[in-house]
C-alpha cells in the first residue's frame, strides 16, 4: 500500500494515532468519501481490528469476497430482524474476541463535501457491547480528486483520531443522542483539517 501511495503522489498525516494503541474492543468510525479511503484505512488500521459494513457490498464483485476472507462483518439494513441478529452476534464477537471494529456510519460515499447523517447500527452496536467509540476524521481530498471532474492529481489530506467516547452506562435510548454528538464532533474536525490542507496547497501554489 505504501508503493501504490507513492506512485499516486498521495501525502497523508496522521494525528493522534496512537489513540488507536488502545488495547481493549472499541469501534473506530470514519467518514467515507471515496475508494481513496482504503489508502488511510490501511495508514491507522490497527492490530485485532476488523470492519462492519452493508450486505450490498458482499456482492459488489471482487471486493465483496475478499472483504469477506478478510473478516469483514456484513450486515443486511433492509431488514430490521436481521440487523438486530447481526448487532447482538457482533457485540458478544467483540467482547469474546477482543476485537476493534471499524464502521463509515454514513453508510455509503459522500463525494459533495460535508458529512451525510449517520446511520444509527454503529451507534446501537457501541452501546449494546459497551465498548467506547473512537471517531477518525478524513480531510477533504477535494484539493486532487473529483469523480465529478474526473479530476486526480498528486495531493495531501490529514487523518485526525479523535480521543475515545465512553458508553459505558448507555442504553439503546441514548443512541440518537451520541450518534449526533460524534457526527458533530467528526464534522467540527473535518471542517477545520479541510480549510487546513486548502490553504496549505493554495499558499505552495502562490
Amino acid at each position: 500500500m505504501l508503493k501504490v501511495k507513492r506512485l499516486f503522489g498521495i501525502e497523508i498525516e496522521v494525528r493522534g494515532q496512537d489513540l488507536l494503541d488502545y488495547p481493549d474492543p472499541c469501534l473506530i468510525v470514519c467518514n467515507h468519501q471515496s475508494s481513496l479511503d482504503m489508502f488511510g484505512m490501511m495508514e491507522i488500521w490497527p492490530s485485532r481490528c476488523t470492519s462492519l459494513a452493508k450486505k450490498e457490498l458482499l456482492y459488489a464483485g471482487p471486493f465483496g469476497p475478499a472483504a469477506w476472507l478478510c473478516g469483514t462483518i456484513f450486515i443486511d439494513r433492509l431488514n430490521h430482524e436481521k440487523a438486530r441478529d447481526t448487532i447482538t452476534k457482533t457485540a458478544r464477537r467483540i467482547k469474546e474476541n477482543k476485537v476493534k471494529v471499524l464502521v463509515f456510519p454514513e453508510g455509503t460515499r459522500n463525494h459533495d463535501g460535508s458529512m451525510l447523517p449517520f446511520k444509527k447500527g454503529a451507534f446501537h452496536l457501541a452501546i449494546e457491547a459497551q465498548v467506547p467509540i473512537f471517531p477518525v476524521v478524513f480531510s477533504t481530498y477535494s484539493d486532487f480528486y473529483s469523480k465529478r471532474e474526473k479530476k486526480f492529481t498528486s495531493g495531501r489530506f490529514i487523518i485526525t483520531c479523535l480521543p475515545r467516547i465512553s458508553t459505558e452506562g448507555l442504553t439503546q435510548e441514548d443512541v440518537p443522542d451520541i450518534t449526533e454528538k460524534v457526527r458533530q464532533q467528526m464534522l467540527d474536525v473535518y471542517n477545520q483539517t479541510s480549510m487546513e490542507t486548502t490553504q496549505a496547497k493554495l499558499t505552495n501554489h502562490s
